[in-house]
């Protein structure tokens, strides 16, 4: 038994590579079994594995940045079925997955029996009795009970590969229209005394998104003022020194000096307001859809960001997409099924009419699958009434 995949996007669309193997591991670590170009970079190093359980087969995210996708659905475990689609990194390769079975025999191949086994068989000449032809007619209904057959198949072959491809192309779209606006943010913070005096000084990085061209930029209250979540030593208190705001596309030396706008009223809203100095051409976020009575359990997301910060950044800052469910609606909160990383903090969840329904904020240690977005309607009533916000 083999399992095939047939890869119909990306820099091997059209090869066809067939395993034997119990355990495939996929990613772009020259360690894989199935290893991607370097330049694949939706791609994780250890991106995926896919083991063989019997007759079926299952496959397993490794923990990857952009996640894996079946049928345009993002898993973290799942049987794998014959045809299925899997991407590998949101907007990555997709490959159309089968299973080849040892015992398929193709038509024109002769079975041999062997001499002593002969007996154990009828070997005779089978004898053909001649059947009267059938009517024109019967042949003329079956050809067209045929084609009929082949037009229906065609059809619903059309409508449920564009149903499988929906949540993949509209999410690529809602991405494209964006990540633009997505920012990288570092602070730089000192611990002080009672009097003061600076203790020590450490920084933080995070993601943050433009919501106004005239430099408006929502993120995490924790982001900021990380000393409010982390408890400093007593009589400590902290002190932002330098807030950095860096566009995709560009390094880390090209970042832009931010202000402290606005604060939600409590920690416990963790929401901050950034200002910046409008730059022409300034990306902002296709919308912000406040009201939270609309987003639906099941509804698909897609959150942009920089999990990991620096640790994951190259020379470049570029964006990172990840994709999961929305699996509870609070007042306060957004519960989505899916696995974000530091770094994520203060990015957009988007759904999939491109409108920006929360902020990331915060993950389960126990349960890494389960992420916590705040409602957009916070930091909409903190800029109420500001010109241009989208």
């Amino acid at each position: 038994m083999r399992a095939v995949l047939t890869y119909l996007s990306g820099l091997r669309k059209g090869d066809i590579d067939a395993f034997a193997d119990e355990r495939i591991t996929v990613g772009r670590a020259p360690d894989n079994r199935l290893v991607f170009s370097d330049s694949e970079r939706r791609v994780s190093a250890h991106h995926a594995e896919i083991r063989r359980n019997g007759s079926q087969y299952v496959i397993r995210d490794l923990g990857s940045t952009n996640g894996t996708m079946i049928n345009g659905r993002r898993v973290v475990i799942s049987e794998l079925h014959h045809d299925d689609l899997i991407e590998f990194g949101a907007g990555g390769p997709v490959a159309r997955f089968a299973i080849e079975s040892d015992l398929d025999i193709t038509p024109t191949e002769e079975v041999m029996i062997p001499d002593d086994m002969k007996a154990t068989f009828d070997t005779s000449p089978l004898i053909l009795r001649e059947k009267p032809p059938a009517p024109a007619r019967s042949n003329t209904w079956l050809i067209l009970s045929v084609v009929a057959s082949m037009l229906i198949g065609a059809i619903a072959g059309v409508v449920l590969s564009a149903r499988l491809s929906t949540t993949r192309t509209s999410f690529s779209a809602v991405a494209e229209r964006n990540s633009p606006a997505v920012v990288f943010i570092r602070t730089e913070f000192a611990i002080v005394d009672a009097s003061g005096q600076t203790m020590a000084t450490d920084a933080r990085s995070g993601s943050g998104f433009v919501i106004s061209s005239s430099g408006l930029i929502v993120t995490n209250r924790h982001l900021i003022q990380d000393w409010e979540y982390t408890a400093p030593p007593a009589g400590m208190s902290g002190r932002t020194l330098k807030i950095e705001v860096v566009f995709p596309g560009r390094r880390i030396g090209d970042a832009v000096t931010a202000t402290l706008y606005k604060l939600s009223a409590s920690k416990d809203i963790d929401v901050a307001i950034l200002k910046i100095n409008p730059l022409p051409g300034m990306p902002v976020v296709e919308g912000l859809d406040s009201g939270i009575e609309a987003i639906t359990q099941g509804e698909e997301v897609a959150v942009i960001g920089y999990p990991l910060g620096l640790d994951l950044l190259e020379d470049r800052i570029e964006t990172s997409l990840s994709m999961g469910v929305v699996g509870r609606v609070n007042q306060n909160f957004i519960q989505l099924n899916m696995r974000a990383y530091r770094g994520n903090s203060g990015g957009p969840a988007l759904n999939s009419r491109g409108k920006v329904i929360g902020i990331l904020t915060s993950n389960v240690a126990s349960a890494e699958d389960i992420t916590f977005c705040t409602p957009i309607e916070f930091a909409s009533n903190m800029v109420r009434g500001e010109r241009e916000i989208r």
